[in-house]
């Protein structure tokens, strides 16, 4: 190859991976979006009822800082380590469902299971969840909470819609991509299956040692 053919072979390369970049950092910014869009939607409900729920604007909150730091990251910078702390989730989970208690969405499970977690990444993860059953599935949704050996179950079933539930990080989907890589963030997992007529999100964490 001459000069100028070599010259031009990298001018091609380094833009192919200026490109790369650039698309990579467009999607980390659309995922950041979707989470602001998310708390800002629940706070707005929380708003709308008389005299609000406190607990439950904490939570989104919450939710809101971590999609904060999230665009924080996608312009470049590194996102920060959120603060862990021991949550109850029995009372985390029942706050996070308030918004959408209008829609038919309800909370079951006893009181008493703990984890020890970033807020923020947690109200992702199950806001997430909590969000697509009410928006995107048919009749009202529930979300379970139950200790199961070392690890604590939160569970979010609700009748399929029209669809069936998108692959995490397509489309409609971005919402359980988001839930899926704060559940890992969190060292649990996220299994979204469909049982029967049912469409089941769960999400376990460990369980906080006693």
């Amino acid at each position: 190859m001459t000069g100028a053919t070599l010259l031009a072979v990298a001018a091609v390369g380094l833009l192919l991976a200026r490109t790369r970049i650039q698309a990579g950092r467009l999607e980390r910014v659309a995922y950041a979006e979707h989470e602001l869009r998310g708390a800002v939607t629940a706070l707005a409900l929380i708003g709308a009822r008389a005299g609000g729920d406190r607990e439950a604007m904490a939570v989104q909150l919450d939710r809101l800082c971590a999609g904060l730091a999230d665009l924080r990251a996608a312009r470049g910078g590194q996102r920060p380590g959120g603060g862990r702390a021991s949550v109850d989730v029995a009372r985390f989970a029942e706050a996070l469902v308030a918004p959408w208690r209008p829609l038919g969405t309800s909370r079951r499970g006893a009181a008493g299971p703990r984890i020890v977690a970033d807020r923020g990444r947690l109200a992702q993860a199950l806001g997430n969840l909590v969000a697509n059953a009410a928006e995107h599935g048919a009749g009202p949704a529930e979300l379970r909470t139950r200790r199961m050996g070392d690890s604590v179950r939160l569970e979010v079933r609700n009748r399929r819609g029209a669809e069936r539930p998108p692959a995490p990080g397509r489309g409609r989907g971005r919402g359980l991509a988001i839930a899926d890589r704060a559940a890992r963030e969190l060292g649990g997992r996220l299994d979204v299956r469909v049982e029967g007529e049912e469409v089941v999100a769960a999400l376990d964490l460990p369980a906080e040692s006693p």
